[in-house]
């Protein structure tokens, strides 16, 4: 068996050394423990010395109380003991390791080895198995990150966010629609937005606006402000915020609904003069509602027989270039005085919708949702055989045109639909449709 010596320091006492006040012991190992008072600054502190030997290395540990020092001693005397006990069995690796560790422990001296070792085990037990100790820690100071960044209510954020939104140069309409759903946010929430948790969103969205897509466009507004947030600095840069931890909710697809040619004669007959270019643009150019309650006369071409959709107006914020069917543009050509917007001013997309609905009611055809976009796609692709061309005259995939618009229509359908100008239908109100 291989043993190695342990180097003992002997210290002789001077004449002038003092006696200890109490003597510490355990086993063979003793530890005394001196008085031994601090000054500092012309300010005397009462403070207890006690010191031992340790793998040949002395080691001297000061308390402010006596209670302390003895706590200090003894748990040093019981770990000497035990450690003595053991010296003669360790290996020559075992060794080692134990030389390294006092090593690192030079630098933290009032931690002992044990007492290392102890605080690891407790930790990695709490941790049972769910990560590592470093990771603990990680998450440990994120959290105290966390907590350094500046308060801002809901209400101040969106106040923010607006303005920087309005200084960017961004649409009326996104402005507005956006705040719109924002305000409702920050009426709900009137707390510091670093402390909302993602739960608290998931059942507002539930119980405030519904489920499908429009819980999704609320969604996506508040992950918006959220996002802003965390670029400001008011949310912790690293780390998803809240919205971005609550799933998207299931949109039931609906149902494609599209007119026919024989009601939409009736509804173009039926439309108020104020409604028919709005009406027109839908039925012959496949614009999405809020596109055409957008878009500006300025952007209506038909000296070059083509509409403009702009990129912030458009829903993929892309610019593209839709065509003027025949149809459309001799609808347009009974208008003489195209200026500002083309749908009547309204503050709301809502407006517009729902008085074209009535529009189709008086008409006697039942409302459809998106049935105008609808029945362009459907007819479109009927009549020019091309699923990219139609996809890119509608802002849309190919696959999305076949999933979400397509309706089986047949060449003759196509036709008709699209020889609906005003000569054909001779009720369709166009006498103010140029005022």
């Amino acid at each position: 068996m291989t043993t190695f010596p342990v180097k003992k320091t002997q210290i002789k006492p001077s004449a002038k050394a003092k006696k200890p006040v109490e003597i510490v012991e355990h086993k063979n190992q003793k530890i005394p423990i001196y008085f031994t008072p601090e000054t500092k600054r012309g300010k005397t502190y009462k403070s207890w010395t006690y010191s031992y030997t340790e793998a040949g290395r002395r080691v001297r540990r000061r308390a402010a109380s006596l209670e302390d020092a003895k706590k200090g001693a003894k748990n040093a005397a019981e770990q000497l003991a035990e450690g003595m006990g053991r010296l003669r069995t360790l290996t020559p690796g075992e060794f080692t390791d134990f030389i390294a560790a006092e090593k690192i422990l030079r630098s933290h001296p009032n931690m002992s080895l044990a007492a290392v070792v102890s605080e690891w085990e407790q930790a990695v037990t709490r941790l049972d198995g769910k990560g590592r100790l470093i990771d603990a820690v990680k998450v440990y100071l994120e959290s105290l990150a966390a907590k350094e960044i500046p308060e801002c209510s809901v209400r101040d954020m969106v106040t923010k966010f607006m303005d920087a939104k309005r200084r960017e140069g961004l649409s009326d309409f996104y402005l507005t629609d956006i705040e719109r759903r924002l305000e409702r946010f920050a009426e709900s929430f009137k707390v510091d937005i670093a402390t909302i948790q993602p739960e608290e969103i998931k059942l507002w969205l539930a119980s405030t606006t519904g489920s499908g897509r429009n819980a999704n466009n609320y969604r996506s507004s508040v992950a918006t402000l959220f996002s802003f947030a965390r670029e400001c600095g008011f949310l912790p840069r690293h780390t998803k915020h809240a919205a971005e931890l609550v799933s998207k909710a299931k949109e039931k697809p609906s149902a494609i609904g599209i007119f026919t040619p024989a009601e939409l004669g009736k509804i173009l007959a039926a439309t108020p003069q104020k409604f028919l270019p709005s009406v027109a643009i839908a039925a012959f150019a496949g614009l999405r509602s809020a596109e055409i309650f957008r878009l500006d006369w300025s952007e209506v071409h038909l000296d070059r027989g083509h509409i403009v959709v702009a990129a912030e107006k458009a829903k993929t914020a892309s610019r593209r270039i839709v065509p003027i069917v025949p149809a459309l543009g001799a609808w347009l050509a009974t208008c003489t005085n195209r200026k500002n917007r083309v749908s009547p001013d309204y503050a709301r997309l809502n407006n517009l919708t729902r008085s074209i609905d009535e529009i189709c009611v008086g008409a006697g055809v039942k409302p459809k949702h998106n049935a105008f976009r609808h029945s362009f796609a459907s007819y479109r692709l009927a009549e020019v055989k091309s699923a990219d061309q139609v996809a890119l005259e509608m802002g849309n995939s190919p696959r999305k045109l076949f999933s979400n618009y397509r309706e089986i229509v047949s060449t003759e359908e196509s036709a008709a639909w699209f020889a609906l100008t005003p000569d054909a239908i001779p009720g369709a109100d166009i006498v103010a449709f140029a005022a």
